[in-house]
């Protein structure tokens, strides 16, 4: 509870997230470039555990959530991360060797969980539209995630009605509905999921046992 050690801490954070975003951000490129299915899942895997170690820079007690979510930058940051872990997951996480990640995506959705009302705060309405208070960062988040997508109305996001509000919503410069749902981190543009089919279809016998691990993209 020390003012000073507070400081110093979210200092720390602040310095472990920025190194663990460029090493992402260097991963994401090199994904990319990558034909052999077997390398990208190895990728994938690499990238889905950074994401959600830059995640968890932001797991601290509610009282000092406003110390560790400052700017706009932090909260374009929580959306990036995880958007990334929620594409990059692998479809099963049985083996032994997954005991660390599958952990680690259980304090994500705790995070997630936290931050939930936080994002959602809201502007005080004008012209009979509330909007919410950080709507620019996730202009930010979505035109990092997506650079080929042109954003549309600038700082357009919405959320949804109850019971639906853990998602929000825009559009972009080529009239396509974005959703973002604040609870997994999945995104969805123009009523598709981008970079992997569904999980309960990866995870099905059928296609396991024709597929195996191939993350076949959707269309």
């Amino acid at each position: 509870m020390d003012p000073g050690i507070s400081k110093r801490t979210y200092a720390l954070l602040r310095e472990a997230r920025n190194v663990l975003y460029r090493w992402i951000s260097e991963l994401q490129g090199n994904l990319g470039s990558l034909q052999d299915e077997t390398s990208r899942a190895g990728l994938q895997h690499q990238l889905c555990i950074l994401a959600a170690t830059c995640l968890s820079t932001f797991d601290v007690c509610s009282e000092q959530e406003g110390g560790a979510l400052v700017s706009d930058e932090d909260f374009s940051l929580v959306m990036q991360c995880a958007v990334i872990v929620h594409d990059n997951k692998p479809s099963s996480l049985s083996d032994d060797d997954m005991l660390y990640l599958t952990r680690l995506l259980s304090r994500c959705r705790r995070i997630l969980h936290n931050l939930e009302p936080i994002f959602l705060q809201h502007l005080p309405p004008a012209s009979g539209q509330v909007r919410l208070s950080h709507a620019g960062a996730y202009d930010d988040a979505f035109s990092r995630l997506r650079p080929g997508h042109r954003q549309g109305n600038p700082s357009g996001w919405r959320a949804l009605p109850r019971p639906n509000s853990r998602w929000i919503h825009s559009v972009t410069g080529e009239d396509q509905e974005v959703y973002y749902d604040l609870l997994t981190g999945e995104l969805i543009i123009g009523g598709k999921r981008l970079e992997k089919l569904p999980q309960e279809i990866m995870r099905h016998p059928t296609y396991t046992s024709v597929f195996g691990e191939v993350s076949v993209e959707s269309l």
